[in-house]
């Protein structure tokens, strides 16, 4: 079997060794897609990175493709429409709900950015680096206790966001059609962003979920808090800035942006907008990058791959 890993598994050992025993494999890290459409006929096997689109047009080039299986939550940059269409088996970490009960590195890193922006450490660490200003009353941050926290998108990540919150003595606010609604608690979006002080997204990219956060949703907002460590095109960059301005988002902590790319976000609106403005915090798609959990689902992705072809 012939296997192509685009993932950067490179400083996990145990994938590493994995995949070397059970297959041919080749380790690209994070390639041009026009060196990917070079050689992608010449695997059985794929399991690539999440910033890659897998597109049509690359599948018609993977004459001898069969399965892929995605290492993360999110899996909108592949065709799965296109694979149907030529047979390739696709699965990925979205599909292994037993497996993701064990992942709290997103819920956890999620508490980081509400903490960051609730206690200004983002624009008052600035301040310190910039001038060596100490002047702590420039920086008066709200606490959580008592604080409404809304949570669009109550899956794994949601669910678990939850269960931390719940020591800070806030109420949740959950917003999602497909799980059941069993209390009062369970609440439509606009509900959620008029009665929240603090909006946390965790939602896949669908053609549901992609815009759903706008200026609409977020004028309902007052002087309120938002996050977004689910995926950029959810929310609409230019009525964030909008919200911001007007005053009716406080401050935001984002993950994830439209057009990301590893290779860099320079000149992303977000981005420049963040640099005059710095309650706007911004980190580099890090919701899942510790080490214990990328050496977890790395491995259990690399198993599953060629347990997958084995069984063809």
């Amino acid at each position: 079997m012939k296997v192509l890993c685009t993932a950067p598994v490179g400083g996990f050992p145990k994938t590493i060794d994995f995949l070397n025993q059970n297959s041919d494999v080749t380790f690209i890290e994070y390639p041009p897609y026009e060196e990917l459409e070079k050689i992608i006929h010449m695997f059985d096997g794929f399991m690539p990175n999440a910033r890659t689109k897998v597109d049509r047009p690359l599948l018609d080039k993977a004459k001898n493709l069969k399965v892929i299986y995605q290492p993360s939550l999110g899996r909108d940059h592949i065709d799965e429409q296109a694979c149907k269409d030529k047979g390739i088996q696709v699965e990925g970490l979205v599909d292994d709900k037993n497996f993701q009960k064990t992942l709290w590195t997103t819920a956890e890193f999620t508490m980081g950015h509400i903490l960051t922006i609730t206690k200004r450490l983002n624009d008052s660490y600035s301040k310190v680096l910039d001038s060596g200003a100490w002047k702590n009353i420039d920086y008066i941050g709200s606490d959580l206790r008592g604080k409404v926290v809304g949570i669009v998108g109550y899956g794994n990540v949601g669910s678990k966001l939850d269960h931390l919150l719940s020591v800070f003595g806030v109420k949740t606010l959950k917003c999602d059609p497909y799980i059941d609604q069993i209390d009062d608690t369970y609440v439509d979006l606009e509900y959620l962003f008029k009665h929240s002080d603090i909006v946390s997204m965790h939602v896949p990219l669908t053609e549901e979920t992609r815009g759903m956060v706008d200026y609409g949703k977020l004028s309902l907002m007052s002087s309120g808090f938002f996050v977004n460590a689910s995926r950029g095109p959810v929310l609409n960059d230019l009525d964030l800035i909008k919200a911001m301005d007007k005053g009716y988002v406080e401050s935001a902590a984002l993950d994830v942006l439209n057009n990301e790319s590893p290779f860099g976000v320079e000149g992303h609106c977000l981005v420049d907008y963040a640099r005059q403005n710095p309650r706007l915090f911004i980190t580099p798609h890090i919701g899942g990058t510790t080490y214990e959990y990328l050496d977890k689902i790395f491995l259990h992705s690399a198993q599953r791959l060629i347990s997958n072809l084995k069984s063809i």
